[in-house]
């Protein structure tokens, strides 16, 4: 975190942008860390994701609007992880009933086991994921997003895609107290107090894009033979394999001939690299502030 006058400072300079061209045109020239943008990669990402404009005067609202839904979300789906002794039945809790809150509460509590394994390793050479407060998060909002996307459910990797995230929001993040109000948009934008609110916003936005990656195919198709069958045979595969085959028999071939090539004379399985690249989002490939 950070104090209120570096944020407002630095809040400062997105009058020097009228755009949201204009701000990608500087970022792709000289990265989040420019003069013009430092301090605000977090607002860039919420411009980009969330707001879709520059026009400041919507952002208040729809921020507030995110914000007001996670938090309902949270009330609802960790009531009872949070207050067991609040589920109301009759029901004996060794019930094995579909029917039983109790069953659904242990089913709660396994997905919750599967989704900490993965935070419990998370960064290990950073200390703030070693954090118990910075785990929570984690943990709270991969599975309220998990209990909202039952056709995917958890997989391993989407801690890598939401840590940064999470990195990101709260560095910029300010504990506004109680005295500000959300008159002064700056304040209402990096208040700490909704670090986790945003970062569950930012993570289903880039999961609208990212989660085809995590899909399987059902039950009735059949995985392709070969590396190199027939195209058609691609709609039994699972979204990431057909586009991991795209790149690899498609664009590879015409973009470097030469290692496409050399890839395909040594047996070298597209699968084994790229199935991570694509899946993180290339989040291993670049130093970790990149």
């Amino acid at each position: 975190m950070r104090s209120l006058g570096e944020a407002q400072k630095c809040w400062a300079q997105l009058d020097d942008f009228t755009t949201l061209d204009h701000v990608r045109t500087y970022i792709k020239e000289h990265g989040t860390a420019g003069p013009s943008l430092s301090g605000l990669r977090s607002v860039c990402w919420k411009a980009f994701l969330l707001f879709n404009s520059l026009d400041r005067d919507t952002w208040s609202s729809t921020l507030q609007s995110s914000r007001t839904a996670y938090q309902s979300l949270r009330e609802h789906l960790l009531k009872y992880i949070e207050n067991p002794n609040e589920v109301e039945t009759a029901v004996d809790p060794l019930s094995e009933s579909e029917e039983s809150p109790w069953v659904a509460l242990r089913k709660d509590e396994e997905l919750r086991n599967e989704i900490y394994q993965d935070v419990e390793r998370c960064m290990p050479e950073n200390l703030y994921f070693r954090q118990p407060s910075t785990s929570t998060m984690l943990l709270d909002i991969l599975f309220i997003f998990c209990k909202l996307s039952p056709d995917i459910g958890y997989k391993q990797g989407m801690h890598e895609i939401l840590a940064p995230i999470l990195w990101v929001v709260e560095r910029d993040a300010v504990d506004c107290g109680e005295e500000h109000g959300n008159e002064d948009l700056a304040i209402l934008m990096f208040d700490a107090k909704f670090v986790e609110h945003d970062c569950f916003t930012l993570f289903g936005l880039i999961m609208q894009g990212a989660r085809s990656f995590y899909e399987v195919p059902g039950a009735d198709a059949k995985p392709t033979a070969g590396l190199r069958s027939p195209k058609v045979s691609r709609s039994l595969d699972s979204p990431l394999i057909v586009r991991i085959k795209r790149v690899y028999e498609d664009y590879l071939p015409l973009v470097d001939p030469r290692l496409a090539e050399h890839l395909s004379t040594g047996d070298v399985v597209p699968q084994l690299f790229m199935m991570k690249w694509l899946r993180l989002l290339f989040g291993r490939e670049f130093p970790f502030d990149s």
